[in-house]
């Protein structure tokens, strides 16, 4: 387990270097600079010392290397767009708006498809099964970016049901929260469904069944708990998608959060800010795929990490 961990350590220090270093060379490729117009409004000598300040008149090679040098000691540079904040200011501002949003959406999310996926095995090519694969095809083709818009101004302009955007109050998270998750249950059900299916014809329930347990114990202790391994190993990608927040969902509904903040920082080309959140989005989902390995060997004894007996 030791010698496990310490290589899947190494892995994502070295990860994690190739995608920092991928993003900062494609970022400097991108057009325009990360003043904008107000540079062009400047007189040359303060737009020298502007560029000066940043760095910007280095070699990219050079500004790569000193980059480099601060994000080892955990500095992500100061944002373009605010500069008087740092990026990790930044991000510490706007993570607890898209870790809200994620939770709920996953919260709906996991309970919906576990539930959806479960029903649409146990009634397998009936009515349950059909309603199930028609949820959860809906989900799989309707992407969010249309999603959002739909339920923002149905439900949220016409019915007036809901807030249509903002992030004020509790009932401005409910629209998001759907629109977030309706994707990821179509997800879960679908691998769920395929997992229980798979399951439902092992030996060992058979053998459950001819010693006489009950349904619910059946479906509870043998038929879930096995089928859901296949589920666990895609969940921690996806709960980082949702905790993390997403481009498209936040923007419409206006949620201060990373996803938000990322299109802004990319639309004005803020280059620190573009690296940082691109280095925190890579971290999280890697410590969460090593998560997910040490959930697997919890719930399923008969995996072992590493070498030895």
């Amino acid at each position: 387990m030791l010698s496990y961990t310490l290589r899947r350590l190494m892995y994502m220090v070295i990860t994690l270097w190739i995608i920092v270093t991928l993003t900062f060379f494609l970022m400097k490729l991108l057009p325009g600079d990360p003043f904008g117009d107000a540079i062009t409004k400047l007189p040359p000598e303060s737009m020298q010392l502007l560029i000066k300040q940043y760095g910007l008149d280095r070699p990219v090679w050079e500004q790569y290397l000193t980059y480099m040098g601060h994000v080892i000691q955990g500095d992500l540079g100061v944002s373009y767009q605010f500069p008087t904040r740092s990026v990790v200011s930044v991000i510490k501002t706007a993570i607890p708006a898209s870790f809200e949003l994620g939770v709920w959406s996953l919260i709906i999310a996991i309970v919906f498809g576990l539930i959806l996926g479960t029903i649409a095995a146990l009634k397998h090519n009936k009515a349950g099964d059909y309603t199930a694969s028609i949820i959860a095809l809906i989900g799989v083709s309707i992407p969010s970016f249309v999603i959002g818009p739909l339920l923002s101004y149905y439900v949220g302009v016409k019915l007036k049901w809901l807030p249509p955007g903002l992030w004020t109050g509790p009932e401005h998270r409910i629209l998001p929260a759907i629109a977030l998750s309706l994707g990821t249950i179509a997800i879960l059900t679908r691998m769920m469904r395929a997992s229980m299916l798979e399951v439902m014809h092992q030996d060992y329930i058979k053998t459950a069944k001819s010693k006489g347990l009950s349904k619910s114990n059946i479906v509870g202790k043998h038929m879930i708990r096995n089928a859901i391994l296949p589920v666990i190993t895609i969940l921690g990608p996806i709960a980082v998608n949702v905790l993390t927040g997403t481009l498209v969902v936040e923007r419409i509904f206006s949620v201060p959060g990373l996803g938000n903040q990322f299109v802004l920082s990319v639309y004005s080309n803020d280059y620190t800010m573009i690296v940082g959140l691109t280095l925190f989005y890579a971290a999280v989902l890697i410590i969460a795929m090593f998560l997910t390995d040490i959930a697997y060997n919890l719930i399923d004894p008969r995996i072992r990490l590493g070498k030895g007996k």
